[in-house]
């Protein structure tokens, strides 16, 4: 397992063995007897020296994360150190990775093993005392699986490694102001048991969903972290505006209009990387069928990119063109609908169809 931090991907610095000065930092961790998983530090004597060990090893373990100037001497490419910041919730403009607020960020990355399988996973820290609320504290814990990073928690507050572990997973209390809560993995993420006044909370079942480390199934729904979604909506053209994503067609406030939302997330095609189905609604913009719609998709250096878009209601179908596109219905008023299909390079009208059957189009 290697260890590292860095504040900034285009500056290297080394692992040293004092304490990060970011008070968001994972407090409470260090190396256990086998010197392969983390415990968080007990208030004896004993676990004190362990610790001080465990932090000494540290020293002698490798750096992960370099500069993208100097990316090629890593074991990450360009390409996945842009995913992996981006998923984070730092997506890269101008070779700078951004925080939420747009604002340039320099957010601390250590990587570490919490899961016990001898591969480590990255914990990002920032501290932004206007962009991350009253803590003015955030940060990330990203896993690496599938040949891609995805958050497993992230938020604003501080996050601290408890001696607990469920599903292999060390336990983390997060602290934000007026609520510190014990959170526990449930296969998939982090999520908290009660709400803050102590209220014990309804947990989804993740007992159909495929193990932690496959690969979605083409068809199963999918998460995405936030950052995930700001790159998804920024490459069907879309701009926030307050709370709001809005496209380029600027609905002037029309009591019909509903802002940009993401209907689903999902592998269409089978790649193992997800697609998102973006939708925007109101009469103004998209006449009687009131909605438009977009369809992007995730690509293997992090970045989105449009598939296809339109004024409609899209339906996937079991018919599929080039590279195991689902062909799609594109519903609106009426009773005769245009099925696209994919024919290597973008979606083109292929026939009519209505219920599954063949139609002939409205004149």
């Amino acid at each position: 397992m290697s260890h590292g931090n860095t504040r900034h991907p285009f500056k290297v610095r080394c692992p040293t063995a004092t304490k990060p000065r970011d008070a968001v930092a994972l407090r409470g961790i260090a190396d256990d007897s086998a010197g392969r998983s983390l415990t968080s530090h007990a208030s004896s004597a004993a676990n004190r020296q362990r610790s001080s060990s465990a932090r000494a090893s540290l020293l002698r373990l490798i750096l992960l994360f370099v500069s993208f100037a100097a990316s090629a001497q890593s074991g990450m490419s360009k390409a996945e150190l842009t995913q992996l910041y981006t998923a984070a919730g730092f997506p890269i403009v101008n070779d700078q990775p951004v925080d939420a607020c747009g604002t340039p960020a320099r957010p601390r990355v250590t990587f570490v093993d919490i899961n016990g399988d001898r591969r480590p996973e990255a914990l990002f820290i920032d501290s932004n005392a206007r962009c991350y609320g009253p803590s003015g504290l955030y940060f990330a814990v990203l896993t690496h699986e599938s040949q891609r990073w995805r958050s497993v928690t992230h938020g604003a507050g501080e996050i601290q490694a408890q001696p607990t572990r469920t599903a292999g997973w060390l336990d983390m209390r997060i602290v934000e102001v007026n609520c510190s809560r014990l959170h526990r993995y449930d296969g998939v993420a982090y999520a908290a048991d009660v709400d803050c006044a102590g209220r014990p909370l309804a947990r989804a079942t993740n007992s159909d969903a495929p193990p932690a480390t496959s690969p979605a199934k083409p068809g199963a729904m999918m998460r995405i972290s936030s950052a995930e979604e700001t790159a998804a909506f920024q490459s069907a053209g879309f701009s926030r505006r307050g709370t709001d994503w809005r496209s380029a067609c600027d609905d002037p406030g029309t009591a019909s209009y509903t802002p940009g939302k993401i209907e689903h997330v999902t592998d269409l095609n089978g790649d193992g990387l997800p697609e998102a189905v973006i939708t925007e609604g109101g009469t103004y913009c998209y006449g009687h069928t009131g909605q438009g719609y977009w369809l992007v998709s995730a690509q293997s250096n992090g970045a989105w990119k449009l598939v296809t878009n339109g004024v409609g209601i899209p339906e996937f179908l079991a018919l599929r063109g080039a590279a195991n596109w689902p062909d799609i219905s594109v519903g609106g008023p009426g009773f005769c609908f245009p099925v696209e299909r994919w024919n290597g390079s973008s979606y083109v009208l292929n026939r009519w169809e209505y219920e599954g059957k063949r139609c002939t189009p409205p004149q």
